[in-house]
This record gives C-alpha cells, structure tokens and sequence, in this order.
C-alpha cells in the first residue's frame, strides 16, 4: 500500500473464496486489530449462518459493506427466490454489495438487483470481456457502480466517465490476484480531472460506504506524500496530477503476497 500511495484499503479474506465465508470471516479478524487502514469487507452467502453471522457484525457497527460469495458454482444461480432474505435484509440497512462480475451471469444479475433498487451494488472484476455487458448494466441499475482492477480496453473508462459520470467508477485492486499499481498508473494517465480522478480513487467509496462513523474510510483527502516523493517511488507518474490526487482506497483480499 505505502509503495503505491494507497492511504487505506477496503479487504477481504480470501478463504471466503476459497473454502468458507463464514470462517474466512472470523480469519480476517486478524488482519483488523488496531490497523485504522484496512476497512473489513464481510463475505456472505444465502444461508441462515451466514447472514446470522453478518447481522451480529451489523448491531456492532460494523457492516460498511458485504461481498458475495459465488453459488453458482454449485449449482444455485442469482435469483430472487433463493437471495431474498439476504437482499431484501441488505436493502433494508442500505449495506452495498460488492458483486465479482466474472463469475456471474448478466441476466440473473439484471433481473434480480431490479428487485431491490435501494440496495447499492459495485460490479467488481469487469474485463474486456465484459465490455458488452457494462454499458447495459449501469444503464439498467442505476445504484451499480463499476469496479475498474480488471477493466482494460483503451478509453473506455474516459467512455464510461463521459457517459455515466466518473461517481459510478471506484478503482480497486483485487490484490493478490492482480498488482494494486497497473490500474493506478492507467488512471493517472487519462485525461479524467483532478476531480474526477480523486472521485474514483477515494471519493466515490467513501460515499458508498456511508457516513455511519464505523462506516467509512475517514477523510477523503487525507494528509499524503508530496508529488515529488510519490513520483520518486513510483506511485504517481503524470505530473499534472502528482501531489492533489487524492488518496486511492483499493479493495483487496487479506492474503499474503
């Protein structure tokens, strides 16, 4: 994080990918302590002990978002009739939901988040792939917001700015998996504004997360390193930018490297 300017980090395990959200949520515990830069994203599931498990965090303040662990793999695919007391609960405390888009299926992704329109959703791992895809899903949930650590076709993040505004862009990472600096450097060099570019960085998240005081990554344009040191290690390389940028709050797993 300190090598690539990133003041703060929204994490989560990775054994909740692995083996089980439930577990892998009591794992990332470890991570949390006293470190006030890592923001503890929850995985769930659409079981009675994962949501139990998700709600005792909720009554200690300590929900500012979720991530959905895939079903589909086992043969349960994203539909109301099997997700509805978890949206409908997650709707209800207007707690986002951080969905992998790789591992989703459009249709059943668009169709149900219609069915919840207060719940916020931010599509993560978008990749050229996708690109078909993005357009229509922004445009049909107007609460999603596109998580770039994937997205890579030439100006198609300046596109999406142009058309849907640079609030439903939030860089992120998907750290180990990918490297946390490649998409920073890419955003750095488009030509979003300095308002634009510390939106996607911080801003937009620290908006989805909420105001809540244990909801929030803190302030937004924290004290950070100058652009002359930022630059010297690598973490800032457009000069126009270098020194205002805001600083970026990335979403990755709690796993070593």
């Amino acid at each position: 994080m300190d090598r690539h300017g990133v003041e703060r980090a929204v994490i989560y395990h990775a054994h909740t990918e692995e083996v089980s959200p439930v577990d892998g949520n009591l794992l990332l515990e470890g991570w949390l302590d006293t470190e006030t830069r890592l923001v503890p994203q929850w995985s769930v599931l659409p079981t009675a002990a994962s949501l139990a498990q998700i709600q005792a965090l909720h009554q200690q303040s300590r929900v500012s978002s979720v991530r959905l662990h895939d079903t589909r793999a086992a043969g349960l695919p994203f539909r109301r009739w099997a997700y509805d007391p978890l949206l409908t609960w997650l709707n209800s405390q207007r707690i986002p939901l951080w969905i992998p888009l790789p591992a989703a299926d459009a249709d059943e992704l668009a169709e149900t988040l219609r069915g919840y329109p207060d719940l916020v959703a931010v599509l993560v791992g978008a990749h050229y792939v996708h690109h078909l895809l993005v357009r229509p899903l922004l445009a049909w949930l107007p609460n999603a917001y596109l998580e770039l650590s994937r997205y890579e076709p030439l100006g198609e993040i300046e596109a999406l700015r142009t058309e849907f505004g640079a609030r439903r862009l939030v860089y992120g990472s998907w750290y180990p998996q990918y490297a946390m600096g490649p998409m920073l450097f890419y955003l750095h060099h488009t030509d979003l504004s300095e308002e634009e570019l510390a939106s996607v960085c911080a801003g937009n998240l620290a908006r989805i997360l909420g105001v809540h005081p244990g909801n929030q990554l803190g302030p937004v344009f924290a004290e950070h390193p100058s652009g002359a040191e930022r630059a010297r290690r690598g973490s800032v390389r457009r000069p126009a930018t270098a020194g205002k940028a805001s600083p970026c709050a990335g979403e990755c797993p709690a796993a070593p490297c």
